[in-house]
């Protein structure tokens, strides 16, 4: 378990930024569970911004108090904050994996929906917190006015039950790990990368490869979902 309380790479939950705001979110708190509750409502209503997202990992910002301070990113940076903030909160927390079916892709910039296509979103990320003897996914991807807006409306976190992404169903857990992989990082990467450069041709936008969307990573060491 200690794995899951320690800093990483990109789970920088000793980063002052990180700390203060969990003192901050959790004060008066009476719970592990309030805690999460509000670090996860925290972490949600921050803008999801996928595009702006993938811009901030260009320009190297990935850690959890990079999405803090800038106020926005996609689901890596979510997942990272709220597992950065769990523990920061000394409780356990990381980050999984997921293959999630979203096919009409509402929340993309529309060049870059039209280059995704309906293909499934092969590396999403949600946060997972300890609690009561087991782990939780406390999926913070979708801002509420982003659900409202597109009619997936965002229910609030209990502390007792699995929330996943209302993005769309979830096709495959693949597992989780303390901190965010560098090979996904990697992978987000190419993938944002790709994307620019077609967004800013004046030529209509066109479906991206398979290798582009759905190409895998290098070997990724993951926990399996039932541990």
């Amino acid at each position: 378990m200690d794995a899951y309380l320690k800093p990483g790479k990109y789970a920088d939950s000793d980063s002052p930024l990180v700390a203060e705001k969990a003192r901050e979110l959790t004060e008066g708190c009476a719970s592990d569970a309030e805690d999460t509750i509000l670090i996860h409502a925290y972490v949600r209503d921050l803008t999801f911004d996928i595009a702006g997202g993938f811009q901030m990992l260009l320009d190297g910002k990935g850690k959890a108090s990079d999405f803090i301070r800038e106020g926005r990113g996609f689901c890596m940076h979510k997942a990272t904050a709220f597992a950065a903030l769990c523990r920061a909160a000394d409780i356990p927390a990381r980050i999984g994996f997921e293959i999630v079916d979203c096919p009409d892709k509402p929340f993309l910039p529309e060049k870059m929906r039209k280059m995704y296509g309906t293909r499934p979103q092969p590396w999403h990320s949600a946060g997972e917190v300890y609690l009561n003897g087991r782990w939780i996914v406390a999926d913070c991807t979708v801002d509420r006015e982003q659900g409202e807006r597109t009619g997936r409306p965002v229910p609030d976190f209990d502390g007792v039950h699995d929330l996943a992404t209302t993005e769309g169903p979830v096709l495959k857990r693949r597992g989780s790990s303390p901190d965010m992989p560098d090979a996904v990082v990697e992978r987000h990467k190419r993938a944002a990368a790709t994307f620019f450069t077609h967004m800013a041709s004046s030529e209509p936008p066109t479906l991206l490869p398979d290798n582009v969307i759905m190409g895998e990573t290098a070997e990724v060491a993951l926990t399996p979902p039932e541990e």
